[in-house]
């Protein structure tokens, strides 16, 4: 018996006293992702994830596809990009309109060069005198150059090609390259939708019209390239230089070239100071003087003309707006001198329509003004008294006593001839 024990106690245990298990294998079920369902079910499942994450893709894409387009030109203006980048922005949308010469121009008809386009209409006195003066120091930086120039007019109502066509001799007459467009209500709500810019009527009777105040450059395929803010100087010099890029002609800058001897016309000054309700008129102003908007009075001299020219809002002459451009970037310093010399001779003759045309001063600000019916005025005391704006007008019908004791209040000058 106790042999068959000892035998038991070896075969249930090692030398080393370590218990031996003898259990049965262990069987079940597969996992349940190791069966043929299970497979199918991760495989859909993966592939679920997969068209998930494209439809995502798209959607984000779609999304900032239609952001993109849905985008007004001004945004595109304020766009920081690199240097040398002209992405294809969008389309220029289709026209056919009437410019100044009653020509058919269309945008197909401007193809093969860039053109560059503003908006604007010709009895703008706010953001129009500033976008075209800019306008022209465009056309006479691009010299030269195949580039056209278009200019969409928001006023169909009184912007005829013959309209046109006076405001583009009054400010830079006989630049061939610059195409002024009439419009009609319904092309002008295409015009907008097309380039992205705004344009809406005003009860204002200062400003019935806003507008874009954006320069819009093309290439000769139609696309829109770039879009830059008018008020900005490096933006300015950002779209000569596109614009030459663009250009299947564009000869080198001469940075010694020089503009005419005339710079009055040169430089379409006549656009504002022939109009007395825009800017004041450029005549017999040595020794002038004239009313600041801060109150105080100043004799013009060479430097206030040099100062006027490089920084046109620092003296601004009471009762006008600061509609004009530094010229600081644009003339070097011979040329500015010799447009303060040619300033300083103007006399009240010197422009169109000026000869025999009486030169009155203003009682309100002393500026010299014109006596024509076209500028502000009114009777006092028997006599017809006239002012440089409406603003000195409403300021002497207020109070005419106070402006009327002036010994030269009204009093007619003789023109120089």
């Amino acid at each position: 018996m106790a042999s068959r024990a000892r035998r038991r106690g070896m075969s249930g245990s090692l030398a080393d006293g370590a218990s031996v298990c003898h259990r049965p294998a262990v069987t079940g079920p597969a996992p349940w992702f190791d069966r043929p369902w299970g497979r199918r079910v991760v495989l859909s499942t993966l592939l679920s994830l997969v068209i998930a994450s494209v439809a995502m893709l798209a959607l984000l894409w779609d999304t900032e596809h239609r952001r993109r387009h849905e985008r007004s030109a001004e945004d595109f203006a304020i766009d920081r990009r690199d240097a040398g980048d002209l992405p294809k922005l969008w389309q220029v949308p289709s026209f056919s309109l009437t410019d100044q010469h009653s020509h058919l121009v269309t945008q197909a008809s401007l193809r093969g060069e860039p053109f560059i386009a503003d908006f604007i209409y010709t009895q703008c006195t706010s953001a129009c005198p500033m976008l075209t003066s800019r306008m022209v120091m465009l056309q006479r930086s691009l010299a030269g150059v195949d580039v056209h120039f278009v200019s969409f007019s928001v006023d169909p109502a009184h912007d005829t090609p013959d309209a046109l066509a006076a405001y583009a001799t009054q400010w830079n007459a006989g630049e061939a390259r610059w195409v002024l467009l009439a419009t009609t209500d319904e092309s002008l709500a295409d015009l907008s939708a097309g380039f992205r810019v705004a344009t809406q009527k005003t009860a204002d009777p200062k400003s019935p019209i806003l507008h874009s105040d954006v320069f819009i450059l093309a290439d000769g395929d139609g696309f829109v390239r770039g879009v830059y803010a008018s008020d900005a100087g490096l933006a300015m010099e950002r779209l000569v230089t596109d614009a030459r890029r663009l250009s299947s002609m564009a000869p080198a800058l001469d940075a010694s070239a020089s503009l005419s001897k005339d710079f009055y016309s040169a430089l379409g000054c006549g656009g504002c100071h022939d109009n007395p309700k825009l800017a004041p008129p450029l005549v017999n102003l040595l020794g002038a003087e004239r009313m600041l908007q801060d109150g105080s009075k100043v004799t013009i001299d060479a430097a206030y003309l040099r100062r006027a020219i490089l920084e046109p809002g620092a003296d601004l002459v009471s009762g006008y707006a600061p509609l004009m451009p530094s010229y600081r970037h644009y003339l070097n310093d011979a040329q500015v001198e010799a447009v303060v010399a040619e300033l300083g001779t103007r006399t009240a003759d010197a422009g169109p329509g000026q000869a025999n045309v009486a030169v009155v001063v203003d009682p309100v600000c002393g500026m010299k003004v014109r006596a024509i019916p076209e500028e502000p005025h009114t009777t006092f005391q028997g006599k017809e008294i006239y002012f440089c704006s409406d603003t000195c007008r409403d300021a002497f019908a207020k109070n005419p006593a106070r402006y009327s004791s002036e010994p030269v209040a009204g009093m007619t000058m003789k023109a120089d001839h």
